[in-house]
């Protein structure tokens, strides 16, 4: 005859094991649901550098196009088609080389719209917004010196075209927007996206920077354990 007891510890012993078993499962989703979770995190943080280290390096880049130093080699290429002379060249060839600034940084745009994407895509659609400041600052740097190097001066010299070219060359130009009514647009427009960047994306690095300090390697294993 069959002891009972043997049955009986044959099935708490199937229910012990079921039970493991389930603890393992809930807690291997719980440890890929954190490790999921530190991974987009992850990827914020390191958004947020890469982006902000493109900010910083947006003014060295902005301040070089804007530059009023300009060399005769910059407009060497300029095409002869609108230029009379070797000196309305050389009052022509200024704006060019702006233009021709722009191009050598291509790169740099072309990052700028791949930042723009990712920023947007894990911090939110309003990030678009603070990115277009910059390329709408490049762009009214594109269009004013393309102006002026049709026109370096208005063919009708109203007050109302003398102070539209001044807005021209406070475009294109440092420093020429005391100058000009409207001020320095473009730097404005990327003092702005410098400000806006920076409160998105800084305390996103000093949060995660400050944690690690806090917890310290144990802690960090303590959130891996969910301790």
């Amino acid at each position: 005859m069959t002891n009972p007891w043997t049955f009986g510890w044959t099935q708490l012993l199937t229910i012990i094991g079921f039970l493991i078993t389930i603890a393992f499962a809930l807690g291997g989703f719980h440890s890929f649901g954190r490790w999921k979770k530190e991974k987009i995190e992850e990827k914020r943080i390191d958004t947020a550098i890469d982006a902000l280290a493109l900010v910083y390096e947006s003014k060295f880049i902005f301040d070089f196009i804007r530059s009023n130093l300009t060399y005769p080699y910059e407009w060497e290429d300029m095409p002869p088609g609108f230029v009379t002379d070797g000196r309305e060249r050389n009052t022509r060839g200024v704006f060019y080389a702006i233009l021709k600034r722009i191009k050598i940084n291509k790169e740099f745009f072309e990052r700028a719209w791949k930042i723009q994407v990712r920023c947007t895509a894990l911090f939110g659609p309003e990030v678009e917004e603070i990115f277009l400041l910059m390329q709408r600052a490049r762009r009214e740097i594109e269009v004013s010196a393309e102006m002026l190097l049709r026109d370096p001066e208005p063919t009708f010299k109203s007050e109302d075209n003398l102070e539209t070219w001044k807005g021209f060359r406070a475009d294109v130009w440092l420093g020429y927007g005391a100058s000009a009514k409207q001020g320095d647009k473009v730097g404005l427009k990327l003092a702005e996206f410098k400000d806006k960047m920076e409160r998105l994306c800084r305390p996103i690095i000093n949060r995660e920077y400050g944690k690690v300090l806090q917890r310290g390697v144990f802690g960090r294993i303590a959130d891996w354990f969910g301790m």
